[in-house]
């Protein structure tokens, strides 16, 4: 037998790093275009439809409750479909919307299509590279091969947000949604033709990344990592599921003011007006740009230190963020810059560290549909942190109090995945699962 090693096994080049590309470009087109060009249409659909800026964040919660609402099934459906189908499905139903929304004339349509669009990036965004890891990686290198994938965002953040803002500045935002379309629609051939849902389908009994059979004798185990775990169900009842939940969802209220507001946020210390807003959405495109490094470098870490310590550091690095946003307010040239590099670990957080920590956790055996239950937690914080920022910008004319409130949500964020890892050891044990450290 020939020796196995990071690309081939038994001689074959392994699949799963043409699965992990598939997961690359779901969030360097789907996840970018949800997550990091929503921002740039404030300014020109408020002015257009005469709207203020808490009404177009409710295009945000429409479009959260859909995902929110579908995420307590997709995980099951890519379970039990063929992932090239259901992935193709999830990417037509928001490029569709992005045509409608072209055509809108009032809020309350954006709002329509901006919920059956949610239906869509419930399936399109996030979720597919960590089923397509969690099937086809082993614990050794699921952190970097979950990075590999997630980084997919900071790359897209370099390419989209500049193309899609240079094509609201000079055709209008009805062409921005348009572009959208087009970018979200190149996912669906690139679904079709390459993604396979286990390794099996392809011969392959063995993971890049699963410990030897002397390793897991070693350990006193006797099964598959790839069927070790418990159920979704079971998850559920620990007090451990409850706290990472929570984690996930305090960490995108936060994470979604950034996304939805950075922009604008920028555009206002820097004095208002084109000039400014280019400076902003340049500002913006770097600190996304970083986490090309930023999220291989958390996933790395994550599998050199562990999941367990590196869940705790990247919230702090995000309250470190919000502090140098509010810093900006008095010297925006110095804490600009020292925000970037920062935000290079702290940006990574929202999509690599609940979905490994899910795997560690829980285990490989109901991973999608616990992977999907997590997704409903980021949903609740991306409806409520843009609001909280909205109102306090509407009331006190300032962003400043917001950041206050998500510097402490970080820290708390930080103690919630630190009893993840600790709570509820016996009660899992009990149910027939002790995660391979």
């Amino acid at each position: 037998m020939k020796k196995n090693n990071l690309f081939f096994v038994n001689g074959r080049f392994y699949y799963g790093w043409v699965m992990l590309f598939c997961g690359f470009m779901s969030m360097f087109i789907c996840y970018v275009i949800k997550v990091n060009c929503f921002g740039l249409f404030y300014t020109p659909v408020m002015a257009e439809l005469n709207i203020n800026r808490v009404d177009f964040t409710q295009l945000n919660t429409f479009m959260t409750v859909a995902m929110m609402i579908t995420s307590l099934f997709i995980g099951k459906i890519y379970k039990k479909f063929k992932i090239k189908y259901v992935l193709s499905i999830c990417c037509a139903i928001p490029a569709l919307c992005f045509v409608l929304m072209s055509r809108a004339t009032n809020i309350y349509q954006l709002w329509i299509l901006g919920f059956i669009q949610g239906i869509g990036w419930a399936g399109a965004t996030n979720l597919p590279v960590t089923i397509m890891v969690s099937n086809w990686f082993g614990p050794k290198i699921k952190g970097t091969a979950m990075s590999l994938g997630m980084l997919g965002s900071g790359a897209g953040a370099i390419v989209f947000p500049s193309i899609i803002n240079n094509v609201i500045h000079t055709y209008g935002w009805r062409a921005g949604y348009m572009a959208m379309a087009l970018c979200v629609a190149i996912m669906i051939p690139i679904a079709l033709f390459l993604a396979v849902n286990m390794p099996s389908e392809r011969g392959f009994e063995v993971r890049v990344g699963d410990p030897t059979e002397e390793e897991l004798k070693e350990k006193g185990l006797n099964e598959s990592v790839q069927r070790m775990g418990i159920t979704g169900e079971q998850a559920i009842k620990t007090a451990r599921w409850w706290c990472q939940w929570f984690a996930g969802a305090l960490t995108m209220v936060g994470a979604a003011f950034f996304s939805a507001q950075f922009v604008n946020y920028f555009e206002e210390i820097f004095g208002g007006g084109e000039a400014a807003r280019t400076s902003a959405v340049a500002l913006y495109s770097s600190a996304l740009g970083t986490l090309i490094l930023g999220k291989f470098l958390l996933g790395a870490i994550s599998d050199f230190i562990h999941i367990k310590r590196a869940a705790v550091i990247a919230p702090i690095c995000y309250a470190g963020v919000f502090i140098c946003m509010l810093l900006c307010q008095n010297n925006s040239s110095v804490f600009s810059k020292v925000l970037i590099p920062v935000y290079m670990i702290a940006g990574a957080l929202p999509s690599v560290i609940p979905f490994l920590i899910t795997a560690y956790n829980f285990g490989d055996k109901e991973y999608g549909v616990m992977s999907g239950w997590m997704n409903i937690a980021g949903n609740v914080g991306q409806i409520v942190g843009p609001l909280i920022a909205a109102y306090v910008r509407e009331k006190t004319g300032t962003y400043a109090p917001a950041l206050i409130i998500f510097t402490i949500l970080m820290f708390v964020v930080a103690l919630l995945y630190f009893l993840s890892t600790r709570v509820s050891k016996k009660q899992i044990s009990n149910m027939g699962y002790t995660p391979v450290n």
